[in-house]
């Protein structure tokens, strides 16, 4: 049996009848293959000739050679074809047979019949062939997304395209399935083949709960993918199913209509466009669509696949028990993505307003981390970006301590903790930081009492009023010798 690869298989029969008339001579008959004397078909077996690479699926060609034969009947033994029969009449001629590609190895029996017009008896010789399958890889990727680093929660995506680097999303779950297929731009797809007879199946290392997907309590809306075929050797047609495994529950969406040889773009809510109101899963398949063609090796390849959410008008992680999170920037120019030093000395005052009787969990700045007149490549910038009612009235709250220690470096203007609120949302931390002075409304905080305590620690309140886009963000940065800190960060509407 022979395993062979994508290409041209060449076949090779051979045969001839040598007589012996003592140990050192050999004589050749001079009968030609119809000749006199002759009283059967000589036809060996069938050795296996070179393979040679050739586009989709597995050309094998036949050439078949005896003696006194006139034709050869050769079926390539494919089960689902009715022209895998061919007959060659002409002296050293062949046959060939393009396999299907549907399958990606299957082994199958070719069988050579050498026939004679003088008579003498069929000759049936065959041979078991493997063929293994492969096809070429698109070199082509979709455009990549643009939701905000914390807006997404990725499952098959390189990130962001930024200044033409990739950013990873900060929050998503590790998948496995399909074919991974690195593409010379430095992204990465997805191919899912043999859909005419096989799922793709994309696994997600956990459950995904929708309504806590971003964080506790911040739910995703919508599901994107990307998909690309190419009709004569992929699907026309898609069925997208969300499986939540634990429950047993199916989320479908099918007859999903492809374009053919281009990426095609969907977005889907998940509360209204599949079968039932996605409330969680933790694999999605791919499968041909009802009422579509599967052709060839039917591959579709598979590219951005992510949930999102809007922007909010609230802010998350405000109380800082999520340590970083929502507050880290995606990209920062020649600067520190990181926006404080992790820290539990907060407030004792809980995001509530009722005491706690010790301290929290709080937002850092230590000197090195300072920014303003201090800026350097280790200055820290917490930044979160909203969504609030346009031209509207809001407050942004917040209590903030500093250490009260002696410094011999003290910043011209004196230590402080800046907060303030942007005109604009911001990809690039570097970017946002140049546009402070772009700002609806700020408070620069100098009292100094140490630690925070039960009874230190200054609440702040800043009135501003939203934009014409309602696009804004909350933005906090020290610039101290010593250490400072921020607490329970708000934003609400001003009464």
């Amino acid at each position: 049996m022979n395993l062979l690869k994508k290409g041209i298989l060449a076949i090779l029969l051979t045969g001839a009848i040598v007589s012996c008339e003592d140990d050192d001579s050999i004589v050749v008959p001079n009968e030609g293959n119809g000749g006199t004397g002759l009283t059967e078909i000589t036809f060996p077996g069938i050795p296996t000739s070179s393979v040679k690479a050739s586009g989709d699926g597995t050309i094998i060609t036949i050439r078949p050679q005896g003696l006194g034969v006139t034709s050869y009947v050769v079926d390539f033994g494919d089960p689902d074809s009715t022209s895998d029969i061919v007959t060659i009449t002409e002296d050293a001629g062949t046959a060939s047979y393009d396999y299907p590609n549907n399958l990606e190895e299957v082994t199958y029996t070719i069988t050579v019949t050498a026939k004679s017009d003088q008579g003498f008896a069929d000759v049936v010789q065959t041979k078991n062939v493997t063929v293994t399958h492969k096809f070429e890889s698109i070199d082509t990727a979709p455009a990549s997304p643009t939701a905000s680093f914390y807006n997404v929660f990725s499952i098959f995506t390189n990130g962001a395209e930024v200044d033409g680097n990739f950013v990873s999303y900060a929050i998503g779950d590790a998948a496995t399935g399909g074919k991974v297929v690195a593409l010379e731009s430095g992204n990465s797809i997805l191919e899912f083949s043999r859909l005419g007879a096989d799922d793709g199946v994309l696994e997600l290392k956990d459950e995904v709960v929708i309504a806590d997907a971003i964080s506790d309590d911040v739910a995703v809306t919508n599901i994107h993918f990307d998909v690309h075929s190419i009709f004569e050797t992929g699907i026309d047609k898609l069925k997208i199913t969300l499986v939540d495994n634990a429950n047993s529950v199916n989320y479908v969406i099918d007859g999903i209509d492809l374009t053919d040889g281009e990426w095609a773009s969907f977005d889907y809510d998940l509360a209204t466009d599949f079968s039932a109101p996605v409330v969680q899963f933790d694999e999605i398949k791919f499968e041909l669509g009802t009422g579509g063609t599967a052709t060839d090796h039917a591959t579709i390849s598979v590219d951005n696949v992510y949930m999102s959410r809007e922007t909010g008008s609230t802010i998350i992680n405000g109380d800082f028990n999520d340590k970083q999170n929502f507050w880290k920037w995606g990209v920062f120019t020649d600067g520190e993505k990181n926006p404080f030093g992790s820290s539990s000395d907060g407030s004792w005052t809980n995001y509530d307003g009722t005491a706690n009787g010790s301290k929290t969990a709080g937002a850092k700045w230590s000197s090195s981390q300072s920014g303003g007149p201090l800026r350097s490549s280790s200055s820290r910038y917490a930044y979160q970006p909203l969504v609030l009612t346009p031209n509207t009235d809001y407050i942004l709250e917040y209590e903030y301590t500093l250490k009260s220690d002696n410094s011999s470096n003290e910043p011209i203007g004196g230590r402080r903790i800046v907060g303030l609120i942007l005109d604009d949302h911001y990809t690039d931390g570097a970017d946002a930081v140049d546009g402070i002075s772009s700002n609806l409304g700020n408070h620069v905080g100098t009292i100094a009492e140490g630690k925070f305590s039960a009874t230190v620690g200054t609440t702040v309140q800043i009135p501003f009023t939203s934009n014409d886009s309602g696009e804004v963000a909350v933005m906090f940065y020290a610039v101290t010798p010593v250490d400072g800190w921020i607490d329970n960060v708000k934003v609400f509407e001003a009464p």
